[in-house]
């Protein structure tokens, strides 16, 4: 905005080096009274105006005898009050001749009194002259008009109709402004009227009541409405202007008058705006009386003019803060030296002075509301409280008081002034609580709600989070010109009370003493003016933290802003205005901005540190302070650690913080801050923030004592358990008040230069959290979300020390929470609860570790919450009660949502009970098995649920032949490889029977006797015998063609018995040697009999046989396993990374940012912090697209290696062609992917696309080969083609009604359940799109083409547009990184606004991307964990690729090759 051309203004106290220096005021010496006046007219004028006031035809013809009448009326409009009837009669006459201007219109009832024939041809030749008699109406009555302004003894019906006349002319003056053709002269009379009615009633310093309130805020509306038509219509000239300004700077003391004039101005702000910057600035809401205020049609430079001109009148508004220049005008002398002493005239300083104080505090809110409107920060609240608001012009919205008709009294319903804008009040009240909420003409619409509070605090429209404040827009002006133009105004005022200069007031000579100039007195009164201060500190801050990213701001105005914001904020009355407004100020790259640390944080523990705040905050409402503290501690977390040996910066001639370090002075106040706040917070919007907060104040202090602790002397390593008293003992939970005040005094006792006060303060932390999360937050998800995350996160934090007993405390109160949940009556269970409870589960999974589930106890208790979730309840129940066996137990478990959670928990506990590390994917498979020669494989599901191949062939190439078997296992929770090999001597011994000796025996065996084998007695015949056929019966009666070969093999037989008897006497037995080892295995067979999936005849009748036989020459089996195979066991999650420039908002551009290596130093560490570079080939995990993830095809010795990348190293590299980066845990596995602008070339060729409807349906097409239907979601059994569109409101319903039921009734859960048609018990999986983006200017974040940078994050899994995030980081100039999370929940640890470290931003990158995506999927119905989705599978390919054989047809296909 150029404002070169307002700057040639005075702002100094003396108006001679003004901008109307050149020019001299116009008098308002009114008409005269004329020769009347010297030689007495009364009875002229009672007889003369008493005819003309008649509708009878008008008497005169000529211009002399109208202008010998108009000298009568001149005289008459002098006359006293007491006159009342001929002062009316004169006042009928004038309107009636002026009307002779005014277009024609409908006769009037009664009718008016007739217009001369001279009048009415030239209306314009005697209008100057009518106009002028009529100051005479306003003009002092000596010992008359001063009882009448000033007393309230005179009757009411004198005081009535004295205001009805003055709203007549009033009205007729605004009449003759909107549709009177007036030329200069007569607007100039016109205006001259209005100043010199405006004058007689407001300069006196005398308050008013009444009618006489009522009619001062009259005359200033219709003096600054018609004074804007003029300014249109014929712009005033500098005399007049002068004159305004004069006269205004006399009314000061009037409350109308500021509101009048920040009314008028601020309307013309709102057109000024609307030239200056265009449709696309945020508007500026006007109410409806005030909508035509200032002409439609009004030119760009009257309005500039007219505004800059306004704004100015009625001087600098710190000058109510100074009674002696505002008592210093004639009015004031005259009534400092007439005014009565004693009580009455005491009271009536008193008075005059305190209202001072409130007449500065609305100039200010009216100053605040002109910058607001600069910065676009308007709000509808202006139109909702200027339509809400009650009342009219007189106290209690009724009428004057003995006026005979309301209609002659009160301006009509088009002329009334605004209801916002009404100031009256009863006269029983004080003036500073006179003006009701919505006075200010709606001056709080660009005020936020510090300063008047749209709501009360406990309503539902003042909860935090529902009405968020819309972004400053970025076509506002620079900081520098808001305060070339109010800067020096709001400097002043925000130092009212505080420099020695406001406190000793200097008066003109010849002035009389004000009534308040005792020390005590004026303490008092700079005390009054505080409000004010308050308001003028909230808009500086408003001011400076409206700089934009790159703009510089002049020293001065930082240097004069930082010194008031320090006073201000040693001020408890002015505090909370501060903290309010300056939420960011540390975020914005302020130079010299750390010199206010130290205040700010004694303010935000004044704040946070209890319930209520240790500061006066009047208007403001507590529950936006809070949270604008909260906003504050986020971006002073990082301050010890990043700033940790940087000394604290002070003011020149200050000396307070000598020696200290922002390290060691901010290190051990923010811990305390954060943890107390938690610790008191009642809110839960609330409580998300301050979670974060926490946390990142946690890990700050931990990466500091980190460093400390190799540097720590020896005996300096104090145990941070010892002497803390456990809470977590028993299993309930502790919610007195008692127990909660020792978190905050436990961390008051820590030292915070103890390299172990970082370890203490995690383990403070995670018990506060635990607490509070049973006692007060598993009610609310969200809440209950934030805490379990910042759980999660403190157990990386617990690692150096995995055996401690905190973290098996930790544990233990976690799952008391998940049995906490489980065990609420039936009514109470909800989404939400189920949703908090599978969070919880997730969770524990962060905390397992080896020593961990080493401990008995610990263990017990994990597996207590596992089945607790499985099964519905708990085999040990209450102390006394007998166990419950699992066969006597009812399988209710409490959702199939935490069953599943339950199950993955168990699978992670089981994996790591006796290893050093979890399980791991395994990288074979039958495509590794062909590269390496072998044969074909055996597949079986067993149980329906695991599908076994088993491969009967060695791996390697063994010169001794053994039972060897592989078998690669496929289940919900992987792919696994076993190994085994069965050996019949060790592994030194060789071939043959020499190779094993004889044992040696120790004693000489004693000989044996020779056997006496006797015959058997011939059993005797019974009648059984004759029961039994003989064989030649039986096969003579069946007439078997094949009987004489059977007889003839029963006498073979029977002859070599024979032989084998005579012979056994004559042959001396041989030794016995090992026989030679077989050739021939049926490993296989072994294998599955040895786990006792061979038990034959041992299945129940009608159940499903556990092992199921596949057949592999089916086609489109090897593409089924594929498609397994691309299933990962892990949640996975692709991430896209971008980089945008300053300015930039086209996709392309923004993309095309990756290819190049001018990026900035801080991305590049950001991104390698991220993950680990891998290869898409052969990686064996998720790679950011299901067309490659989980493809670890092993590489033969003939294939080349890759090829060096050839052009240098960009983010780019990461585009998922050859690389990305890539981070995993037990349950989650991320790629990082740099887009780089190929995947939009691609889509075409490629064979699976998404696309997606902002209301939330999905459209996948998949029509490729194997590779291509390789994903979870792709039912096809072969390589062909599936089409996949249905909404979640529409096709997903009646499947997911049948799932559901199917799923949550069933009681036999081991039984697989029941195959659904198509491809709808699958596709339940809409991964949300996470973009993590670079902006050099943190404003771009308004603009960001989210819409088409999605495109280029093409990852294969159907996703809904609602759930798009991005995590937007942006380098501060100092080192650290401000993050922007959209949405009002927040990403888990890393809140909105949160300022980090740089060596921490890719951890909480990393779990904020977690944090969203498990979100998105418990707010997902339809979503199914890993485990789950791949049973489905190993179901679908064991119902069509099963054989069917019976059981000896199964044992017989054992024992032949596959």
């Amino acid at each position: 905005m150029n404002v070169g051309i307002f700057n040639r203004v005075n702002s100094k106290v003396k108006e001679e080096d003004g901008m109307y220096a050149e020019w001299n005021s116009l008098p308002l010496e009114g008409g005269g009274r004329g020769v009347l006046g010297a030689v007495g007219g009364r009875d002229v004028v009672l007889a003369v105006v008493r005819q003309l006031a008649s509708h009878q035809p008008s008497p005169l013809t000529t211009d002399a005898e109208v202008e010998w009448v108009l000298e009568v009326i001149r005289y008459g409009l002098s006359l006293p009050l007491s006159e009342h009837e001929a002062l009316r009669d004169c006042v009928r006459v004038c309107c009636s001749w002026l009307a002779a201007l005014l277009p024609p219109a409908a006769p009037a009832q009664p009718p008016p009194p007739a217009v001369p024939p001279p009048l009415a041809a030239e209306p314009h030749r005697y209008a100057n002259k009518i106009l002028n008699h009529l100051h005479n109406l306003f003009v002092p009555r000596p010992n008359e008009t001063l009882a009448f302004i000033y007393q309230t003894e005179l009757g009411g019906n004198l005081i009535s109709k004295q205001a009805v006349l003055c709203h007549r002319v009033l009205r007729l003056a605004r009449s003759l402004a909107d549709s009177a053709n007036l030329g200069s002269r007569e607007w100039k009379s016109l205006l001259l009227l209005l100043l010199a009615a405006a004058a007689a009633l407001l300069a006196p310093p005398a308050p008013l009541y009444g009618a006489a309130e009522q009619l001062c805020e009259r005359v200033l509306c219709v003096l600054f409405e018609v004074w804007i038509l003029a300014c249109h219509r014929c712009f005033p000239g500098p005399a007049l202007w002068r004159t305004l300004r004069e006269q205004c700077v006399r009314w000061r003391h009037r409350a109308p008058l500021t509101e009048q004039w920040a009314r008028v101005s601020l309307c013309l702000t709102a057109r000024l705006l609307a030239h200056m910057y265009g449709a696309l600035y945020p508007a500026m809401p006007v109410c409806e009386e005030d909508a035509n205020l200032v002409p439609a049609d009004m030119s760009a430079e009257a309005v500039m003019q007219s505004w800059y001109r306004i704004l100015h009148t009625i001087g600098n508004p710190v000058d109510l803060t100074k009674p002696h220049l505002i008592s210093h005008t004639p009015e004031f002398l005259q009534y400092w030296m007439t005014a009565e002493e004693g009580k009455e005239g005491k009271e009536g300083r008193e008075a005059w002075v305190g209202s001072l104080a409130h007449i500065f505090h609305r100039a200010m809110l009216g100053l605040a509301a002109h910058v607001d409107a600069f910065l676009g920060r308007s709000t509808e609240r202006w139109l909702v409280e200027s339509s809400a608001s009650g009342g009219g012009l007189f106290p209690g919205g009724q009428g004057t008081p003995g006026a005979a008709d309301e209609g002659e009294v009160t301006p009509p319903a088009h002329r009334r002034l605004a209801k916002s804008f009404s100031t009256s009040r009863p006269r029983d009240k004080p003036p500073e609580k006179s003006t009701p909420r919505s006075s200010l003409m709606g001056l709080s619409s660009s005020r936020p709600s510090s300063v008047v509070p749209t709501t009360p605090p406990n309503s539902i429209t003042s909860q935090v989070g529902d009405t968020e404040k819309p972004p400053l827009t970025p076509l506002r002006p620079k900081v520098n010109s808001i305060f070339h133009l109010f800067g020096e105004w709001l400097f002043e005022a925000a130092l009212v009370g505080t420099t020695p200069a406001n406190n000793i007031p200097q008066r003109a000579e010849g002035t009389p003493p004000p009534p308040s100039l005792s020390e005590a007195t004026q303490k008092l009164n700079m005390i009054s003016y505080q409000a004010g201060r308050a308001v003028a500190l909230g808009t500086l801050c408003r001011v400076i933290c409206s700089k934009q990213c790159r703009e510089e701001v002049l020293a001065p105005y930082l240097a004069r802003t930082y010194a008031a914001l320090q006073r201000g904020l040693r001020d408890p009355a002015t505090a909370a205005a501060v903290v309010l407004d300056a939420a960011d100020i540390f975020r914005l790259d302020l130079d010299g901005v750390l010199v206010l640390v130290p205040d700010f944080i004694t303010a935000l523990d004044r704040i946070l540190s209890e319930r209520e705040p240790k500061l006066e905050c009047g208007p403001i409402d507590k529950r936006e302070l809070r949270k604008a503290a909260i906003s504050l501690l986020l971006s002073l977390v990082a301050f010890p650690y990043h700033y940790k040996g940087l000394a604290v910066p002070e003011f020149p001639g200050c000396n307070e913080y000598a020696g200290m370090t922002i390290g060691d002075y901010a290190r051990g106040k923010l811990s305390l801050i954060c943890v107390s706040a938690v610790q008191v917070e009642s809110s839960e919007a609330l409580a998300v923030p301050l979670l974060s907060a926490l946390y990142l104040c946690v890990r700050h202090n931990a990466c500091v004592s980190s460093l400390k602790v190799h540097s720590a002397p020896p005996g300096s390593t104090v145990s941070h358990t010892s002497d803390y008293k456990a809470r977590s003992d028993s299993s309930g939970p502790v919610s007195t008040e008692g127990s909660q005040d020792d978190f905050a005094a436990d961390v008051r006792e820590l030292d915070p230069s103890s390299p172990v006060f970082g370890a203490a303060l995690v383990v403070r932390a995670t018990y506060l959290v635990c607490h509070r999360l049973i006692s007060s937050w598993k009610g609310d998800l969200q809440v209950s979300l934030a805490a379990l995350e910042l759980l999660s996160g403190l157990a990386k934090l617990h690692s150096s020390k995995p055996e401690a007993i905190e973290r098996k405390r930790a544990v233990r109160w976690i799952c008391d929470y998940i049995g906490v949940q489980c065990g609420r009556p039936p009514q109470a269970h909800s989404r939400d609860l189920h949703s908090c409870v599978v969070a919880a589960y997730t969770c524990l999974a962060s905390w397992l570790c080896a020593p961990l589930l080493a401990d008995p106890d610990c263990l017990a208790a994990l597996l207590e919450v596992v089945e607790l979730g499985i099964s519905g309840s708990k085999s040990q129940g209450k102390p006394g009660e007998p166990p419950k066996m699992k066969d006597e137990k009812e399988l209710k478990p409490v959702s199939m949502r935490v069953r599943d959670a339950a199950e993955s928990l168990l699978m992670l506990i089981l994996e790591q009970v006796g290893t050093s590390d979890g399980g791991k994917w395994c990288r074979l498979d039958e495509r590794w098995l062909s590269a390496l020669g072998h044969g074909k494989l055996r597949h079986f599901v067993a149980d329906g649920n695991t599908l076994l191949s088993l491969l009967e062939e060695p791996l390697a190439n063994s010169q001794e032949p053994q039972p060897t078997i592989v078998v690669i296992i496929r289940c919900g929770w992987g792919r696994f490889a076993w190994s085994l090999s069965s050996r019949g001597a060790p592994r030194c011994a060789g071939r043959g029977a020499a190779a094993c000796a004889r044992p040696v025996p120790m004693l000489e065996p004693p000989p044996r006797a020779p056997p006496a084998c006797l015959p058997l007695p011939a059993a005797p015949p019974c009648a059984v015998d004759s029961a039994f056929p003989t064989l030649d019966a039986v096969l003579r009666q069946l007439n078997d063609t094949e009987a004489p070969t059977l007889f003839k093999l029963l006498e073979q037989q029977a002859t070599i018995e024979k032989k084998v008897r005579d012979s056994e006497d004559n042959v001396m037995p041989e030794e016995y040697v090992p026989p030679e080892p077989v050739t021939e295995f049926q490993t296989a067979r072994l294998f599955l009999s040895h786990f006792g999936y061979l038990n034959i005849g041992g299945d129940k009748k009608g159940a499903l046989p556990r092992l199921t036989a596949l057949d592999s020459s089916v086609a489109g089996f090897p593409g089924a396993l594929r498609r397994l195979d691309a299933t990962g066991s892990r949640a996975a999650l692709t991430v896209h990374v971008m980089y945008v420039r300053a300015g930039q908002r086209c996709a392309a551009d923004i993309v095309a940012n990756a290819t190049g290596d001018a990026v900035s130093p801080a991305f590049v560490r950001m991104l390698r912090g991220l993950g680990t570079p891998v290869r898409i080939h052969g990686h064996a995990g998720w790679t950011g697209h299901v067309r490659t993830s989980y493809d670890a095809q092993p590489r033969l010795p003939s294939e080349p290696p890759p090829p060096p990348p050839q052009h240098p190293m960009t983010p780019s590299v990461y585009d998922g062609r050859e690389q990305v980066l890539y981070w995993s845990d037990s349950t989650d596995e991320i790629a990082f992917v740099v887009p780089s602008g190929h995947e939009l070339s691609e889509a075409d060729d490629h064979s699976d696309s998404m696309k997606c409807d902002v209301d939330g349906s999905c459209l996948s097409v998949n029509k490729g080969a194997e590779k291509a239907g390789g994903s979870w979601w792709d039912v096809s059994g072969g390589g062909g083609g599936v089409s996949y569109e249905r909404s979640v409101s529409e096709s997903e319903r009646g499947e997911r009604r049948a799932l559901d039921k199917t799923r949550a009734l069933s009681l036999e859960l081991d039984r697989p359940a029941p195959p659904l048609s198509g491809s709808g018990r699958r596709n339940r999986d809409f991964t949300p799109k996470i973009l993590i983006i670079w902006l050099e200017d943190f404003e771009d974040h308004l603009n960001l083409p989210l819409d088409d940078l999605v495109r280029y994050c093409e990852t294969g899994v159907p996703w809904r547009r609602h759930e798009t995030s991005a995590l937007c980081v942006s380098g501060v100039r100092a080192g650290l990184a401000r993050v922007r999370v959209g949405g009002a929940g927040g990403a888990g640890v890393l809140a909105d606004g949160a300022l980090l470290a740089p060596r921490l931003l890719p951890d909480c990158l990393r779990r904020a991307a977690r944090f969203l995506a498990r979100r998105a999927r418990l707010n997902t119905d339809l979503y199914q964990p890993p485990h789950v989705r791949r049973r489905h599978l190993i179901q679908d390919i064991a119902q069509q690729y099963k054989k069917d054989l019976s059981e000896p047809e199964l044992l017989e296909s054992l024992f032949k090759a596959p």
